[in-house]
């Protein structure tokens, strides 16, 4: 038995969204303010404490007029009521009625023969033998539509009080949490359970991110402490447990021994005390002073957590540890408590969900790695412990050591908040049982290992710069400074791909939809020796990059790409940008070096002297070249450049440069996709 999806509806940007859950792990990524943490949030208000409460914020924008709109119609069929129209009178109640806002979140539960169905005994209620799927649903809607329409217009009336500052105030008096069980076969036919109805098919536990951790010297807070102290309650209810056991004998016998010697301490006290005839009195005559040592009691105020010292000489305070070490034993200590729970519920839950915001959050990059292999190795550990893992996560880390798999990618576009589902993505580039898909396993292996190799960082940055090399990647900053500043304060995934492997991304890229800029070589060659490089203006030159020929623009003549429309270059959200002319019959760059060359030949005339590599801007007697002989040999000086990085430290010093024309207007579109 497990939760195979979850369908959102109206909650914050979550306003129409499916999110598949993964059997084992799911990994919640995207960029910030994507909706990944209210994902875990709407969880929280219907199925974690009782004392979670939904606000007017929590409806999506659109709800909210669309409760102003009821309203109104509401309004509209008393005034028709009351003019005896009754029939216009109904039919817009019914659309005033239709028109509240309901927050729905839809679980979607498998199951097979083997399982227990004791607990989904109440929320199945379909006749199919062959449905091996039970649907519940929670929703917050207006519990009394009626008497709220009422109230809210008398109150209105008597003091024109909007209707969010009034249900500021009345929420919870509106709006109820109800809960449903949903016909799979037929969702018009349903009915309402008892949230202990649900608690028996599963139960959730909530890891989140901000934790108060203090690692200064005057931290108090104590937090591993009284983590450990949750702990030791959850233990101290198993009366198998020998430890448990042995420390409930060993206060017993302290209790013995703190009441003698109170009766010792406190005997003076008492003397005085029936001075005053206090002996005479039933039943106080014979007061007593008794030790009652209980363990959770003793930990919350008498242990604490501590760190030996590097020889073990002393003890130090948890707040002498660092934060990472800190957050990662808190956060294990609640998988292991939430493990120690679950075996003492009796009747046990059908499966388990365990939800955990950003476990990243202080841990350095490696650790991040090992935390979510040693999550799945813990469960998969613990015979019988039917749970589902919830990752909400920024490290790119993480997600490199899961797989494409279990990742739900968050992803915001024109048109709202879409759940890329990297599972179907998996499907959609392999090969089909059939053969009625292209086989795309090269290319899945080419991604798997990049993302092994390398930071998978698009899957939370804003846009995505495709480049090819050293030098590009270490102009980049300053050529976004010139040429696209706004770009500085996004989050800009800068991915090194060389020049044969951009068009790997393509089925990627267009899947999760992120703006993209692919920065590549025109890389010109002879049309009849693929394998001679030559200028782009050789009679007949093709391209010999796989990006521009199979992908963007899909053309291998140079001329041709030298003279194609700007349009020709973008699908989608992505735009590919390549070495044309600085002006209009000018001439086109094979090469960044040898564009850039070109756009700053002034510039590297007048400075030739001042750079490392000077000497390919000098002729054999010393003089140094005109910006127009610069030009004219500009395949030469760039073939020249053996130490293209070096070339590009040059330009870090040489200050004052222009960026290259198709880089600049490249970024200028990137910029405007913001």
């Amino acid at each position: 038995m497990l939760l195979k999806s979850a369908s959102i509806q109206n909650f914050r940007s979550l306003v129409d969204v499916e999110v598949k859950i993964d059997p084992l792990t799911t990994l919640v990524v995207g960029r910030n303010n994507t909706g990944k943490t209210s994902f875990v949030d709407l969880f929280c208000k219907f199925f974690g404490s009782r004392d979670a409460r939904f606000v007017l914020e929590d409806f999506s924008t659109q709800r909210i007029a669309d409760l102003r709109e009821a309203i109104d119609l509401y309004a509209e069929s008393e005034s028709g009521r009351a003019q005896g129209d009754g029939e216009a009178a109904k039919g817009l109640l019914d659309r005033a009625i239709g028109k509240l806002p309901v927050i729905r979140l839809t679980l979607t539960i498998g199951y097979d023969e083997s399982d227990d169905l004791a607990a989904l005994a109440d929320v199945i209620l379909d006749l199919d033998e062959n449905c091996y799927e039970a649907v519940v649903e929670a929703t917050v809607e207006v519990a009394k539509p009626l008497e709220f329409f009422a109230r809210y217009l008398a109150e209105r009336q008597s003091a024109d009080i909007a209707i969010d500052k009034y249900l500021e105030r009345g929420f919870q008096r509106v709006f109820a949490v109800r809960y449903f069980a949903v016909d799979a076969r037929r969702a018009s036919h349903r009915k309402e359970v008892s949230r202990a109805v649900i608690d028996r098919i599963f139960c959730a536990k909530f890891v989140y991110a901000q934790n108060k951790f203090d690692d200064s010297s005057t931290d108090r807070t104590n937090n591993l402490s009284r983590t450990f102290e949750t702990y030791y309650k959850t233990n101290s209810g198993d009366l198998g447990n020998e430890n448990v056991e042995t420390i409930d004998k060993a206060l017993a016998t302290v209790s013995v021994q703190l009441d003698e010697n109170y009766e010792k301490l406190f005997r003076p006290i008492f003397d005085d005390l029936n001075s005053f005839g206090l002996d005479t009195i039933t039943p106080v005559q014979k007061l007593r002073i008794v030790s009652l040592l209980e363990a959770d009691e003793i930990l919350r105020d008498s242990t604490r957590i501590r760190y030996p010292s590097g020889e073990d000489d002393y003890l130090l305070p948890e707040g002498h540890n660092g934060l990472g070490y800190t957050k990662l034993i808190f956060t294990i200590l609640q998988v292991v408590g939430f493990y120690e729970n679950y075996k003492r519920l009796s009747p046990q839950p059908g499966f388990q969900i365990l939800f955990i915001e950003e476990p990243e959050a202080h841990l350095h990059p490696q650790m991040q790695e090992a935390f979510i292999k040693n999550i799945r190795d813990f469960i998969e550990g613990k015979t019988g412990w039917n749970v589902q893992v919830v990752i909400t996560t920024h490290s790119s880390h993480i997600v490199t050591s899961s797989g494409f798999d279990g990742i739900r990618y968050f992803a915001c576009t024109g048109e709202g908040l879409k759940v890329k589902d990297l599972c179907r993505f998996k499907e959609s580039i392999l090969p089909s049982k059939d053969g009625s898909t292209p086989d795309g396993s090269e290319t899945y292996r080419f991604l798997f290992q990049y993302m092994v190799l390398h930071r998978c960082d698009m899957f939370f940055a804003d846009m995505v710069i495709m480049i090819e090399g050293a030098v590009e990647r270490l102009l980049l900053p300053e050529m976004i400074a010139k040429s696209a500043p706004s770009l500085k304060h996004r989050y800009v995934s800068v991915i090194e791909v060389g020049g044969a492997y951009a068009d790997k991304f393509k089925e990627l890229l267009e899947f999760i939809g992120v703006a993209t800029l692919i920065i590549t070589d025109i890389d010109s060659v002879d049309a009849a020796d693929k394998r001679r490089r030559c200028p782009t203006a050789h009679e007949g030159a093709v391209s010999s990059n796989a990006t521009i020929k199979n992908w963007l623009p899909g053309e291998s003549e140079i001329a041709k790409l030298v003279a194609l429309n700007v349009d020709r270059k973008i699908k989608g959200r992505v735009r590919v940008a390549y070495q044309q002319p600085e002006e209009e019959g000018g001439p086109c760059g094979r090469s960044f070096e040898e564009a850039f060359i070109i756009a700053n030949a002034e510039k590297l005339s007048q400075d030739a002297n001042k750079l490392a590599l000077g000497k390919v801007f000098t002729a054999k007697d010393g003089t140094v070249f005109s910006p127009d002989a610069i030009r004219a040999a500009s395949y030469e000086i760039a073939d020249a450049l053996d130490k293209k990085t070096d070339f590009a430290f040059d330009v870090m010093r040489l200050g004052g440069w222009r960026t290259p024309l198709y880089i600049e207007e490249g970024l200028e579109w990137l910029s405007a996709t913001l």
